[in-house]
């Protein structure tokens, strides 16, 4: 396979993906909390990549994958944002995971205002047995922690 073509997370990208942040809770605001810009998982990504110093792949459609780490590895990115106060549930789901191969899976949860508070990582072989048991691909919060191990805590 024909290696992706990837940036790295820079301070300029950052500040882009805060103001987009700002954008969104303000649009929320406006609508009352009844409408949501739908930017989690593009914002989970970014978030992601910066604090673990992944590379974000340029194609947003890159088939099964949204980074890669330093040895190379391909890594699978899904995100959660709590809709109110703390983390989201772990009854909720993830989005849905493809049918192509990864290296591993990162699960990030933010709280609803977007702050990265914990990245729960996991095997794609330890995880393959998990999506496929669900109908859509989209395993609940913790099904995947129960199989991933946190290697981030931002919790206050």
């Amino acid at each position: 396979m024909e290696t992706p073509k990837t940036i790295k997370i820079d301070d300029k990208l950052i500040n882009t993906i805060k103001s987009a942040i700002n954008v969104a809770l303000e649009y929320e605001a406006a609508t009352n909390g009844k409408r949501k810009l739908g930017i989690t998982g593009e914002v989970g990504e970014v978030l992601v990549c910066h604090q673990l110093g992944l590379r974000l792949v340029l194609d947003s459609r890159s088939e099964g994958f949204d980074a890669v780490d330093k040895d190379g590895l391909l890594v699978q990115i899904k995100t959660r944002r709590g809709e109110s106060e703390g983390l989201p549930r772990d009854a909720g789901r993830t989005g849905i995971f493809s049918k192509h191969e990864f290296d591993y899976a990162l699960l990030a949860l933010l709280d609803n205002k977007y702050e990265l508070c914990e990245i729960w990582q996991v095997d794609y072989n330890k995880l393959k047995p998990i999506i496929e048991k669900q109908k859509r691909r989209q395993p609940n919060l913790s099904s995947f922690k129960r199989v991933g191990e946190k290697i981030f805590d931002n919790n206050p």
